[in-house]
């Protein structure tokens, strides 16, 4: 094969590579958002005619989805988004909260004035988003203010494995948050201010504190939402 054959295949499979991670991404946004519903069922067929692709890249999406346990493949029946169960979500909050901890107790050495900002801001923002009644946006702005104590722990292991956990939490958050949800912003804010002013006083103790008490009645409140569904 000549060398400019060569760099033609090359070109070909980056470029089908890119198709590929833009079917993830749209696909795994439309599951986080609420466009899929769990339970759902997605046509393959009908992807590969809306989305404009080949069935390579919807395979290689829907293969990486299912393995981050996001879709359901179920042979012969067909792809599903991934139901919420009350017992798993209750486990996977254990596992958040246990690193979570871990982290925080990291954070104390690490952390700076620039982060505590940071986290006032998303403080600011939640409550913003949360008079907007935009679920989505609260969740997002939440999930950042708790990856920044992962990303003040300096742990990349930590990290990689709590983003992990993300989606299924993400998800029974938008499709089965009770409708008095908002009732709740101001507990859980007066619980992030907590954790944020145990960080700045770098006490271990009252970060671990802070961070268990939040975790425990976020974990009781969205089990309870999803039991109720």
């Amino acid at each position: 094969m000549s060398p400019t054959m060569m760099a033609t295949l090359e070109n070909f499979v980056i470029n089908q590579a890119k198709i590929s991670e833009q079917v993830y991404e749209y696909l795994r946004s439309a599951i986080m958002t609420g466009r899929f519903a769990p339970g759902e069922r997605l046509d393959l067929e009908e992807l590969v005619e809306q989305l404009k692709v080949s069935k390579m890249p919807i395979k290689e999406a829907v293969g990486r989805l299912a393995s981050e346990g996001l879709l359901d493949i179920q042979g012969r029946r067909g792809t599903y988004v991934s139901r919420v169960d009350a017992r798993d979500l209750a486990e996977t909050f254990a596992v958040r909260r246990a690193l979570e901890l871990l982290a925080g107790e990291l954070a104390v050495e690490h952390v700076t004035p620039e982060a505590i900002a940071r986290m006032n801001d998303l403080i600011a923002k939640m409550e913003k988003s949360a008079a907007a009644r935009n679920v989505n946006e609260h969740l997002e702005r939440n999930f950042e203010f708790h990856e920044l104590i992962l990303e003040l722990s300096h742990n990349r292991k930590l990290m990689e494995i709590y983003r992990q956990l993300r989606a299924s939490i993400h998800i029974a958050g938008v499709h089965f948050r009770s409708e008095n949800w908002l009732a709740r912003v101001e507990q859980e804010q007066r619980e992030h201010r907590a954790i944020v002013r145990a960080l700045e006083k770098r006490d271990h103790q009252a970060v671990v504190r802070a961070i268990s008490n939040h975790l425990k009645r976020a974990k009781e409140s969205l089990v309870a939402d999803v039991q109720g569904s």
